[in-house]
């Protein structure tokens, strides 16, 4: 059996747990691409409000379900389709890494999480639920514009 301090090692250099969201939506990928990138469209997901421009260089504030958080694009590569951020909230930091693909007429939007520290793998699990209620939210704004 290992040790604490061994334990500790070994999740140091142990690939995390990964979960993978994904969205296909009936729209041109840079229609999806320049939705994304606006973040105060994140609103329309239905549990982040009242998102506004920090003072903070290049950081968005905004409230959830458990409490104040703030975002940031780190990584926004359109002809690649990559729209990276950094999301902070509850004590966590989370390196979002997003991906935005063509599907015939449509587009398919990828979320890649990597567990944060301060969770173990079934909190994580639990954190996410609800990011699906924020892809159905994105999808039915996304397909409501014309």
């Amino acid at each position: 059996m290992a040790t604490a301090s061994q334990q500790k090692e070994t999740d140091n250099i142990t690939p995390r747990k990964v979960i993978v969201k994904t969205m296909t939506v009936n729209r041109n990928t840079n229609t999806v691409f320049e939705f994304f990138k606006n973040i105060k469209n994140m609103e329309s997901g239905g549990i982040l409000k009242d998102i506004t421009k920090a003072e903070e260089d290049d950081w968005w504030k905004f409230n959830t379900p458990a409490g104040e958080a703030k975002l940031k694009l780190s990584r926004v590569e359109q002809e690649l389709g990559v729209i990276d951020h950094i999301f902070v909230g509850n004590g966590l930091v989370w390196h979002v890494y997003v991906r935005i693909v063509p599907n015939r007429y449509g587009t398919t939007v990828l979320w890649t999480f990597i567990r944060p520290d301060g969770l173990d793998d079934k909190q994580f699990e639990e954190q996410l639920a609800a990011f699906d209620i924020e892809i159905e939210g994105w999808k039915k704004a996304l397909e409501r514009a014309s």
